[in-house]
């Protein structure tokens, strides 16, 4: 009865710090050196309250085999938590990424199934009414193409250290510091629909520094190459 109980308290505790995401993706290779992808996504937190909407772009050049360097932008559709000050339902953010993607077995020409993969990205936000910020991101990927399977699983855990986080105002000046923000681990798998389509489920979690709003996470993203 314990048990039951305590099943049913993480659980429920679980489903209520659950958000869930929903998108598509379109992918176009130019070539063998570059690629155009957009996308749009749907956030609810708390499985049923809208989170925010995303709109994204994404341009990648592939220098070498296993190297790539991409630029990113992204505007987000949000809830207004300060419509008091100019009346409106929601507001608006914008953010840039320029990053580098190391695909290590890809490079040393081990194994073009199998992934593991750093990516590293410099993104800035900036917000309507909150200050602004400057994040610095590392990821570990892994994925995992199975031959003659539809399924290919997939892991990564990504670091988010914030150049600005910290702001101290002292008589004399204005001291800035930045610190680790929030560390988020996902699996999942891919499920291949056609040659061109995949359906992405994936299951995270965000570990938020210093606040208490950690989440778990499910993903839902349909992907089309052309």
């Amino acid at each position: 009865m314990i048990l039951f109980v305590g099943i049913v308290f993480i659980t429920g505790n679980m489903f209520a710090q659950l958000s869930i995401w929903t998108g598509a993706s379109f992918n176009k290779s130019l070539g063998k050196i570059f690629s155009l992808e957009a996308g749009y996504e749907y956030r609810l937190k708390n499985t049923r309250e809208f989170d925010k909407s995303n709109v994204e772009g994404k341009f990648a050049q592939n220098w070498t085999r296993g190297i790539e360097t991409f630029v990113k932008y992204r505007n987000s559709i949000e809830n207004n938590r300060y419509s008091g000050l100019n009346s409106k339902i929601y507001t608006f953010n914008n953010r840039l990424s320029v990053g580098l993607d190391v695909s290590f077995l890809r490079l040393a020409d081990v194994s073009k199934r199998t992934k593991l993969s750093w990516t590293i990205a410099q993104q800035m936000d900036n917000y309507q009414f909150k200050r602004n910020s400057s994040v610095l991101r590392n990821k570990i990927t892994f994925r995992q193409d199975i031959k003659n399977f539809i399924l290919s699983p997939f892991g990564s855990v990504e670091h988010f250290y914030r150049w600005n986080r910290d702001v101290v105002y002292t008589d004399d000046e204005v001291i800035i510091s930045g610190g680790t923000t929030a560390v988020r681990y996902f699996m999942g798998t891919e499920v291949e629909l056609t040659k061109k389509q995949r359906l992405v489920i994936g299951f995270g979690f965000r570990d938020v520094f210093m606040k208490q709003n950690s989440n778990y996470i499910l993903r839902l993203n349909y992907k089309f190459n052309f």
